[in-house]
């Protein structure tokens, strides 16, 4: 069975509009291009580790692309990629190349003679690869390599291929990967948006109160009603029916106000004001979760690892679809559209 290719994960978004928000993104119409396996020359992981190490550093390589047959020996996690990224720069990839890749995930694998070497992976590739190959499973990797370590060579998975065949098929919803890239389709909490550029503003729906700032560009997530999605800002809209909204602005490059503050908890917002910045990935992740009844979950599993946050009570109730949601007919003020 044949992964999917980063392009395909990442369907190029055309223009799209929201009404509730105020900001329009647009994206190109063109279509990624397919991945180019032709390029990657077929060798061995234990030649590739017979080559040359330094004493002590890295020695930095031109990003040769090589097809590697391998044996998935650790389905891995989570790692730190500051020396693959510095290295990259040093061989002349621009910082929005790298912004755009996305990697903070490796896997070890092993060689046909058993040397063991962990590799980087695009963090969009590993939200299949540990689904696809299981831990002593055979696959193909289409890796660059960036560098050389006293470790052996710092290699970067750009795609891979198992020829293991799936137990079962899978709907494409629990496989394609959502554009902004954190969770699939079938646990992708919100809507995507695209904009023409990194840095591009964005701004809240209505006015509302700040309840939850995560700065960290890695943040967790445990259950998928939550969703992962990076540096994120939350804002609760109160009505003058009583009704209340939560709004997520996810997957931003800065969270950043209009006075180039980042807003603190408790902070008033207007509507159509800053609340940040698009990030690397030009794509906004955008949720809404109204309070109300039979929308809050009833997952213990909520309950036992955010029951006692307080500033993670938005995560209780459900995402609707904004583009359906009528917030004036919701918060009590006037005609619902039609």
């Amino acid at each position: 069975m044949k992964a999917m290719t980063r392009a395909a994960a990442r369907p190029s978004v055309r223009a799209a509009a929201l009404v509730l928000l105020a900001f329009v993104f647009a994206a190109g119409s063109a279509a990624e291009a397919a991945f180019d396996y032709a390029r990657y020359k077929e060798t061995s992981l234990d030649d590739l580790m017979a080559l040359p190490r330094p004493a002590k550093g890295v020695d930095i390589r031109d990003g040769a692309p090589f097809k590697l047959e391998v044996t998935l020996a650790d389905a891995g996690g989570a790692c730190s990629a500051d020396v693959l990224k510095k290295s990259m720069v040093m061989s002349g990839f621009t910082k929005e190349q790298i912004d755009a890749l996305g990697v903070s995930h490796c896997i070890k694998v092993r060689s046909g003679k058993g040397q063991e070497l962990k590799v980087f992976v695009q963090d969009i590739l590993y939200g299949f690869l540990p689904r696809e190959v299981p831990v002593g499973g055979k696959l193909t990797l289409y890796a660059i390599h960036v560098f050389t370590s006293t470790d052996g060579p710092g290699l970067l998975v750009n795609e891979f291929q198992t020829a293991q065949p799936a137990v079962q098929a899978k709907p494409q919803s629990e496989t394609e990967m959502a554009s902004c890239g954190c969770w699939t389709l079938r646990d992708h909490p919100g809507i995507d948006m695209a904009s023409d550029k990194e840095g591009t503003p964005v701004a809240v729906m209505h006015d509302g109160v700040v309840v939850k700032v995560e700065q960290s560009e890695q943040a967790p997530a445990d259950l998928p009603i939550i969703g992962g999605c990076g540096r994120y800002v939350v804002l609760k809209h109160s009505y003058p029916n009583g009704a209340v909204v939560f709004t997520r602005y996810a997957h931003l490059g800065r969270v950043v106000d209009a006075m180039g503050q980042v807003p603190a908890v408790g902070a008033r917002i207007k509507t159509g004001e800053k609340i940040g910045e698009v990030g690397p990935s030009k794509t906004l992740h955008f949720e809404l979760r109204p309070v109300a009844q039979g929308n809050a979950t009833a997952d213990p599993a909520w309950a036992r690892q955010y029951g006692e946050m307080a500033d993670m009570e938005w995560s209780r109730y459900e995402p609707v679809d904004p583009q359906k949601f009528d917030a004036a007919a919701f918060g009590g003020l006037g005609k619902g559209r039609k």
